[in-house]
C-alpha cells in the first residue's frame, strides 16, 4: 500500500520533480564550469597573452591584475611563460579540452594524465580529457567525428587514407607553422631557449610537414624504431647462447637448438608430474619386494609402470614444440624490409634507370618485360632462400595470424624472438616481468660479408630514416579560441624538453627532442643511418600485386617452392603488369581533384586575407599546388611512354644517366 502511495505521489509531482532536477543539473555545470581561485595561484601566460585576456579569462579586471602584479605592462603583450599573480577570489572560467588517441600500450594514459596534472598546475583554468580508441576502429571513428563535427581538440593524426587525410587537413585542421617554426616558450629554461621547436627534435618534424598543403599540420611526440625483442632467459636455457646471436648463422644455429625442445606449460608440467610420482612409488614397491616370492606381484606392478610410462608417452606427443619466432602477417612487414631485401640491393645497379637511388614498380616491370633481370639472378635467389630458412622457425600458418596472436606468442614463452618496434617496448617489458623472464633487444641478424652463401650479396643494414610518430593535430573550430588556444599550447607544453622526457619514460618510448635517449632496453635502439634500400618491388597494384602477395604466403608456409613460385608468378606478371599499371595511372587521375580542391580553398583564403603578407604567402602556396601536378605529369607521361615502348620485343630501356666504362668496370656491372 504505501508503494502504491509513493508511486502516486510521484506522478503527481513528476513535473515538479524535473524542473527541479534540471536546476541542480544546471547549478553543477555553472559550478564545474567556473571556480573560486585560491590565494597566491600563478597563471603562467601563453603566447599571445595580454593583462585584458587573462582578466577576462579569470572573470576579473585588468586593475586588479596589475595591481597584484606590479611588473606588468597592460600596453604589451607578455612574452610567453610569465608567471602572473590571479587576484584571490577572482572566479575562473574552465577551459576543458579533449585529446584523442589509439595508443592504448600501458603507460600511455598514464602519461598524458601525468602531462594534463603538470599543466593544470600552471593553468588552473584549463582541464585535459583523454579519449583513447581501440587501433582498429579509430579510423572509421576520426572519420565519423570529422563529419560530425565533433572532433576532439587534439586527434592524433593517422589511421585514415592520405588523400582523404589532405582534404581533412584543409577543411578541418589548424596550420601549426608559426608554432613549429617558432621558439617553444615551454624550452625557455634549457639549452633550447630561442631555438625552433622543430629544430629541437630528432627529425626535424619532416612528417608533420604536408607537400600539398605547405603547412607543418602536427607535431609528433616519439620517435619508434623497430628491432627484434628476445627471451634471455629461455635463450640461455634452450640454446645456451647468453648475448643474442650475432649474425645470420648464429641465429639459424639458436632457432635449431630452440625447436628441439618441448613447450611444456603449467597445466601439463602438473600432469607429468603425478605420473612422474606414481611410476617413481611403483618402480620403489618393485624394488622392495623379492624376486622369488613375489613373483606374479611383481609382474602386475610392472605391467602398471608400463601403462604409465605408455600414458606419459602419449602425453608427450601431444605437446608442441618450442617456436623460435614468434611471427604473424604484422611482424613480418618489418622482417621483409630489415632482413631479406637488404640482400636485393645490388639489383639497383640494373634496375635504376633514373638513378635516385630507389628501385621503383615500374622499374621492376621494365627489368622483368625486358629480360634485363628475372626472379633467377643471385641476389634474388639468396632473398628467397633466407625466407625459407627463417620461416621454418615461425609458427605454422603465422601469415593468418595478427599482430596481438604475435605478440601473446612471446608473452606466454612459447616463442623466443619477436620483430615489433618501441611502441611494444614498455608492455613487453612490464609482461616480461610478471611472467618470470628477461627481455632483451638485438639487432637484425643478418648475414656476414664472409658468409659462404649470402656474403657476395651484402652491402650493409637497411637504411633508416625514422620519423616522429604520436603525432597530434588541432582541429578545434575558429569560433572556440579558448579550447583552440589551450589544446595548442598543451601540445607545445608536451614537446618541451623535459616534459617530452618525462612523457616518454613514463610510456616506455624514445623521446623525439634531441640528445634524448630512451631508457632501459631502449638505449639500444639507435638508427641506421647508413643503409641500402630493396632491389625489388612488385607493389605494381591491381591483379599482380593480389597474386603475388597470394603466392608469396604459400611460398613463406612451405606450401610451394621458389621454382612454383617463379614460373607461376613471373608470365602472369610480365603479362598482366602493363594493365594494371594502368589502372594505377587511372586512380592517380582520379585522386587529382584533391589537388583541384586544395587549389579552390586557397584562392579563397588569399582573395579573403586582410593582410599582404598573408595574401602572399596564399597566392605562393597556391602557385606551388597548382604546378605539382603538372610535374607530376610530366613524371608520369615518361614512364608512360616506356612502359608502352616495353610491350616491344626490341625495346631497350634508356638510362637517365650512363655509367662510365671505367665505372661499369668497377662495380663488375655488365
Amino acid at each position: 500500500m504505501a508503494i502504491t502511495e509513493v508511486l502516486k505521489k510521484i506522478k503527481d509531482y513528476f513535473g515538479l520533480i524535473i524542473i527541479s532536477g534540471a536546476f541542480l543539473i544546471a547549478a553543477f555545470i555553472v559550478a564545474y564550469n567556473n571556480f573560486v581561485v585560491p590565494k597566491g595561484i600563478e597563471y603562467v601566460s601563453r603566447a599571445g597573452d595580454t593583462v585584458d585576456l587573462i582578466a577576462e579569462s579569470f572573470e576579473t579586471t585588468a586593475e586588479k591584475i596589475l595591481a597584484a602584479n606590479p611588473g606588468l605592462d597592460a600596453r604589451k603583450v607578455m612574452p610567453a611563460g610569465t608567471r602572473v599573480t590571479i587576484p584571490s577570489n577572482a572566479t575562473g572560467k574552465l577551459t576543458v579540452i579533449r585529446i584523442a588517441h589509439w595508443q592504448l600500450e600501458p603507460g600511455v594514459r598514464d602519461g598524458l594524465n601525468y602531462m594534463a596534472a603538470e599543466y593544470q598546475k600552471l593553468h588552473p583554468n584549463v582541464r585535459v580529457v583523454q579519449n583513447a580508441v581501440p587501433e582498429s576502429t579509430y579510423g572509421q571513428w576520426f572519420v565519423t567525428q570529422m563529419v560530425g563535427g565533433t572532433p576532439a581538440d587534439l586527434m592524433e593524426l593517422g589511421k585514415v587514407a592520405y588523400p582523404l587525410m589532405v582534404s581533412y587537413y584543409m577543411r578541418y585542421f589548424m596550420p601549426l607553422t608559426e608554432y613549429i617554426t617558432q621558439p617553444n616558450p615551454y624550452n625557455n629554461n634549457n639549452e633550447f631557449a630561442g631555438i625552433p621547436l622543430r629544430e629541437t627534435t630528432k627529425d626535424g618534424l619532416k612528417n608533420s610537414y604536408i607537400p600539398e598543403i605547405q603547412e607543418y599540420m602536427g607535431i609528433g611526440l616519439s620517435q619508434f624504431l623497430v628491432r627484434i625483442y628476445y627471451n634471455k632467459t629461455l635463450l640461455a636455457k634452450l640454446a645456451g647462447y647468453t648475448n643474442a646471436p650475432a649474425d645470420w648463422r648464429e641465429f639459424m644455429d639458436a632457432c635449431e637448438k630452440i625447436r628441439k625442445h618441448k613447450y611444456i606449460n603449467r597445466k601439463v608440467k602438473k600432469e607429468l608430474a603425478l605420473y612422474q610420482e606414481k611410476a617413481d612409488r611403483i618402480a620403489a614397491r618393485i624394488g622392495a619386494l623379492d624376486a622369488s616370492q613375489h613373483s606374479g606381484e611383481i609382474a602386475r606392478l610392472k605391467q602398471e609402470l608400463d601403462a604409465v610410462v605408455d600414458t606419459t608417452n602419449a602425453i608427450m606427443k601431444t605437446v608442441p614444440y618450442y617456436v623460435a619466432v614468434a611471427n604473424s602477417a604484422y611482424q613480418m612487414g618489418s622482417i621483409e624490409n630489415n632482413m631479406f631485401n637488404v640482400v636485393t640491393s645490388k639489383a639497383r645497379d640494373i634496375l635504376d634507370f633514373n638513378h635516385d637511388c630507389t628501385v621503383s614498380v615500374t622499374e621492376t616491370y621494365l627489368g622483368f618485360k625486358t629480360k634485363k633481370i628475372d626472379l633467377n639472378y643471385g641476389p634474388y635467389k639468396a632473398k628467397f632462400s633466407l625466407v625459407s630458412n627463417f620461416c621454418k622457425n615461425c609458427m605454422p600458418g603465422f601469415v593468418g595470424l595478427n599482430r596481438d596472436d604475435g605478440v601473446l606468442l612471446f608473452v606466454q614463452q612459447r616463442g623466443l624472438f619477436l620483430s615489433t618496434g618501441t611502441w611494444d617496448a614498455g608492455m613487453l617489458d612490464e609482461q616480461a616481468k610478471d611472467n618470470g623472464f628477461e627481455v632483451g633487444v638485438m639487432e637484425f641478424p643478418l648475414p656476414t660479408k664472409d658468409d659462404p652463401e649470402f656474403g657476395q650479396y651484402m652491402e650493409g643494414p637497411a637504411f633508416e630514416d625514422p620519423a616522429t610518430g604520436f603525432m597530434f593535430g588541432c582541429p578545434t573550430p575558429e569560433n572556440e579560441p579558448a579550447r583552440r588556444k589551450a589544446a595548442v599550447d598543451f601540445l607545445l607544453f608536451m614537446s618541451s624538453k623535459e616534459n617530452n622526457i618525462k612523457l616518454n619514460t613514463m610510456i616506455g618510448w624514445i623521446p623525439c627532442v634531441q640528445g634524448a635517449e630512451g631508457t632501459g632496453i631502449l638505449k639500444y635502439f639507435v638508427p641506421h643511418s647508413e643503409g641500402v634500400s630493396s632491389g625489388l618491388n612488385f607493389g605494381i597494384g591491381g591483379e599482380s600485386i593480389i597474386k603475388w602477395q597470394q603466392m608469396y604466403a604459400l611460398y613463406q608456409v612451405g606450401q610451394i617452392s621458389f621454382d612454383k613460385l617463379r614460373d607461376d608468378f613471373t608470365p602472369f606478371y610480365i603479362d598482366r603488369g602493363y594493365k594494371d599499371y594502368l589502372t594505377m595511372m587511372k586512380n592517380w587521375r582520379r585522386n587529382q581533384i584533391v589537388d583541384e580542391k586544395n587549389l579552390t580553398t586557397l584562392r579563397i583564403k588569399a582573395f579573403a586575407a586582410t593582410d599582404t603578407n598573408r595574401r602572399d604567402e596564399y597566392f605562393t602556396k597556391y602557385r606551388y599546388v597548382m604546378l605539382r601536378p603538372l610535374t607530376r605529369e610530366v613524371d608520369t607521361s615518361y614512364e608512360l611512354s616506356l612502359m608502352k615502348s616495353a610491350q616491344n620485343k626490341d625495346f631497350v630501356i634508356p638510362d637517365a644517366y650512363r655509367f662510365s666504362d671505367y665505372a661499369r668496370a668497377r662495380r663488375g656491372m655488365r
